[in-house]
């Protein structure tokens, strides 16, 4: 069995994460007891748990959310506005974006075409491909890792070559993702953290 060192780490952020939410008095330094604003909280992306900097701008425009070395700055119009939801949609905009660019790098990989591609907010499937070649992603696949996020794409795409699950389908994948039954894992192991909801609070 091969290790992902990608999806390891990744593991081990979540799993750091939920133990501080569950074991707070634990976790906690000197220094962020001495903090009279409590941390805003992290975001998922790409595998990677980024911490979140929020501030209010009244003369910015609209909100918005920008990653810069390793944080996720966060720009409010008024202290009213929710920094969950500017974060969710920062998130869309980052699927828009990447799913897209890898599923054409993968599709000329495998030479197969497809028509369309839609992103959606789907909390039952992480993605699937219809008999018309039309391919739909949930944009919650954008926390996860850069090989995740292939391995789930190759496996739409192979749909293209044979559309069912079986023997020679399985073969396909395994062709270019030999680590794909680890990949299953890693999605059955994480899904909680994925299809959660940003949660971030601000405290001015």
């Amino acid at each position: 069995m091969s290790l992902d060192i990608q999806t390891t780490i990744s593991d081990v952020n979540i799993f750091l994460e939920k133990l501080k939410s569950d074991l707070p008095e634990v976790f906690s330094s000197k220094a962020e007891d001495q903090q009279q604003t409590a941390p805003a909280g992290k975001v998922l992306y790409l595998g990677d748990m980024l911490p979140a900097d929020i501030t209010v701008d009244s003369a910015a425009a609209q909100n918005t959310a920008q990653l810069q070395d390793g944080r996720l700055k966060i720009i409010l119009k008024s202290a009213e506005e929710s920094p969950s939801q500017t974060a969710e949609l920062w998130l869309r905009q980052q699927a828009a974006e990447v799913l897209p660019a890898r599923t054409k790098d993968w599709a000329q990989k495998l030479g197969v075409e497809y028509n369309n591609i839609v992103i959606k907010d789907q909390r039952t499937m992480w993605a699937s491909c219809s008999a018309k070649k039309n391919l739909n992603y949930s944009y919650r696949i954008i926390k996860m890792p850069s090989s995740i996020i292939d391995y789930l794409i190759l496996h739409e795409l192979v749909h293209l070559i044979h559309f069912n699950h079986g023997a020679d389908y399985w073969g396909t994948v395994a062709l270019y993702c030999p680590e794909y039954k680890e990949h299953r894992k890693w999605l059955n192991a994480n899904k909680y953290a994925i299809m959660s909801d940003v949660n971030l609070t601000f405290n001015p």
